[in-house]
């Protein structure tokens, strides 16, 4: 009984899989017939659709929006006309407006000294005395002599009327006279040689002697300065030599008072170039009447030789140099268009633009660096 029924199991179970394997077979071969019709019937309908034409395509196809680029931001600047001061600056040296060094004519000894260093003095001020004493006593020993030779000549003349002496005698009586007064002017030279004083208003810069020093003839005795003006000295090229004139005004910058502003005007010009740099001195005279200034200072001098009217100037970091020139950048209808200019003369950080330029036109100032002939701008403020 248990064999027949294992029997009818195993039977059932091969009757299953057989019916289960039909199946998937069946399924199988419909899914495969309907993807060819599938197939077959989407050929159909692409067959059956219009073809599409360019213009469609161009607007089913995504575009580029010009208006979405990045536009460079910039800074513009309105062209003006200005006026434009052709200047040049050189740097110079302050000298006291005189110096002079006073030295003995003769030979003695130093009597008296009537100064000190640092003395501000006044023209004719006694100084110092050689030997005054001596010079002095000499002095009136030529002046008694002086008077007894003219009074022995007066003397001869009456007598010689008369014929009571002879002309030989009154011609030596007559030489004697004079050789005495003669002497008595030297005398009187000699004793103001002997009493120095000062040829000038000024400071005593330096003493060179002492009270009971000999000294000789050509010794030094004091230094004075006169620096109630001062001389501000420059040199020139000879290039602009000849556009500087005489009483011309210079502005004066120290460079210890940077924002002082001092006026000069041209004293003196240089006849000679100085052969190892081709340059011509120059002096500038400039008050000193507050003891501001001092010799030995460094100053900037500026000569202003013309000025022009009208003239289109720009910041000088605006211009570009490029291998075709000098170029900028101008605004025209948000687009920044290149332009080749020709400069004249450089003030500091202006330029004067003689060609490329005219007055109204947005000229570029920030940004421009980065900028393309062409290209879209966005002017920012």
């Amino acid at each position: 009984m248990n064999s027949m029924k294992d029997t009818w199991q195993l039977n059932l179970l091969i009757v299953l899989m057989s019916l289960l394997f039909s199946g998937c077979e069946n399924s199988t071969s419909g899914s495969s017939a309907s993807s060819k019709n599938g197939s077959r019937d989407q050929a159909k309908n692409f067959q059956k659709k219009e073809p599409i034409s360019s213009e469609t395509a161009s607007r089913r196809k995504p575009s580029k929006n010009r208006d979405n680029k990045k536009k460079t931001n910039v800074r513009v600047h309105e062209v003006d006309l200005e006026s434009l001061n052709i200047q040049s600056t050189y740097v110079g040296n302050l000298l006291p407006n005189q110096r002079l060094i006073m030295k003995s004519e003769i030979d003695g000894v130093i009597e008296n000294i009537y100064f000190d260093e640092g003395e501000e003095i006044f023209q004719n001020k006694k100084l110092v005395d050689i030997s005054t004493k001596e010079l002095s006593l000499k002095l009136k020993i030529a002046l008694a002599d002086s008077k007894l030779a003219e009074s022995n000549l007066n003397r001869d003349e009456e007598l010689a009327k008369k014929n009571l002496i002879p002309n030989a005698q009154l011609d030596q009586t007559r030489t004697f006279a004079e050789r005495a007064s003669f002497n008595k002017e030297l005398s009187k030279i000699n004793l103001n040689k002997s009493l120095i004083k000062s040829p000038l208003k000024g400071t005593i810069k330096t003493r060179f002697v002492k009270v009971g020093e000999f000294v000789r003839k050509g010794d030094r005795l004091v230094e004075i300065l006169d620096v109630d003006r001062i001389l501000v000295k420059v040199n020139i090229p000879e290039q602009e030599i000849l556009q500087i004139k005489i009483g011309q005004k210079v502005d004066i910058v120290l460079y210890i008072l940077e924002n002082k502003m001092i006026e000069g005007q041209v004293k003196k010009i240089g006849l000679e170039a100085d052969a190892s740099n081709r340059t011509f001195p120059v002096e500038i005279e400039v008050d000193n009447s507050e003891r501001e200034l001092r010799p030995g200072m460094l100053a900037r001098a500026t000569f202003t030789q013309r000025v022009d009217q009208d003239q289109v100037v720009v910041p000088r970091h605006a211009i570009m140099e490029r291998d075709m020139g000098r170029i900028v950048y101008v605004v025209d209808n948000g687009i920044a268009v290149q332009r080749k200019v020709a400069i004249g003369i450089t003030q500091r950080e202006k330029v004067q633009v003689i060609m490329g330029l005219s007055k109204g036109e947005k000229l570029v100032i920030e940004g421009h660096t980065k900028l393309t002939d062409g290209e879209e701008i966005n002017i920012v403020q």
